[in-house]
């Protein structure tokens, strides 16, 4: 579809291959771990993390029906759809790593940080999060042009102040 309903051209072309390989080797995620991601979409990291490791727990959520009933079928029972965030149905601890690229900014500030509490309770201590940050006003104008879904926009060090004042992870900065 068009980009202005967020998937436009968004098909599977390996791209993801080489960063399920770099996350494994960084989390040190192999056949016996588990991951959960946010904002999965149509699950083309999940496939290449179970190429990867096929006996890997893997689990997708994502809130776009669009995204669940058009999800890679190789990892179609592990992809469910979800409301939000901010009250997840898994266990404390239950994942070996979380990830989530873009999910945790698209809501209002409040439920970010929910977002974020929720990650750390369900990960083992092992999350990667991407924010939606700037660090210049030019920055701040570039991203609000390209930003279909996303609602909170810090500057890169309100970010940190949040995660800090909130308890919930290590920020890591350039």
């Amino acid at each position: 579809g068009d980009r202005k309903y967020g998937y436009g051209g968004f098909k599977y072309d390996g791209r993801w291959k080489e960063i399920a390989l770099k996350i494994c080797r960084e989390y040190n995620l192999n056949n016996n771990s588990s991951l959960l991601q946010l904002g999965c979409e149509k699950g083309f990291l999940l496939n290449d993390l179970k190429n990867l490791y096929p006996n890997m727990r893997i689990k997708g959520l994502d809130t776009s029906e669009y995204a669940i009933n058009n999800s890679m079928e190789s990892v179609k029972k592990n992809v469910k759809k979800c409301d939000g965030y901010l009250k997840l149905e898994f266990g404390e601890k239950e994942f070996d790593f979380v990830i989530a690229i873009g999910p945790v900014y698209a809501p209002n500030l409040t439920d970010a940080i929910q977002c974020l509490k929720e990650i750390q309770r369900t990960s083992k201590g092992k999350s990667f999060v991407t924010l939606g940050s700037y660090k210049t006003k030019k920055d701040y104008w570039l991203y609000k042009q390209w930003l279909i879904l996303g609602t909170t926009i810090l500057h890169e060090k309100e970010w940190i102040k949040v995660l800090n004042n909130n308890g919930t992870i290590s920020p890591y900065s350039d």
